[in-house]
């Protein structure tokens, strides 16, 4: 017997037929409700992989961009320090004995009376 109750124009069914309801829509079987949740169990599984993959390449890119970081930073630094090195009164009279120039005698200042550079 069937499950459903079914509603039909007539109320004579030859042996063997079944009876065809007013609304007849589509049924799904058991075989057709088996084939869609395999189907998405196996979608939901190729989303997850793909997912997974994308993450770990995302991971290396970002290990990369932090490695070059790191170098930049310690590039930087020795930057810095090369550049105080080049400002230090002694390599700027190493470097004036190297160019031949000579340092200044009598130094003299001129003194003008109020405030010259101040408005």
């Amino acid at each position: 017997m069937s499950r459903y109750l079914t509603i039909t124009n007539s109320s004579s069914v030859r042996f063997g037929e079944r009876k065809k309801s007013l609304n007849a829509g589509p049924q799904m079987g058991r075989v057709t409700l088996s084939f869609i949740l395999v189907a998405l169990v196996c979608a939901a599984g190729v989303f997850y992989i793909f997912e997974v993959n994308n993450l770990a390449t995302k991971g290396y890119e970002i290990r990369n961009l932090e490695n070059q970081l790191n170098k930049s930073r310690k590039e930087n630094e020795a930057l810095r320090i090369q550049e105080a090195e080049l400002k230090s009164m002694y390599k700027i009279e190493e470097k004036t004995k190297d160019l031949n120039m000579v340092a200044p005698k009598d130094v003299s200042y001129l003194n003008l009376p109020g405030d010259v550079a101040m408005k």
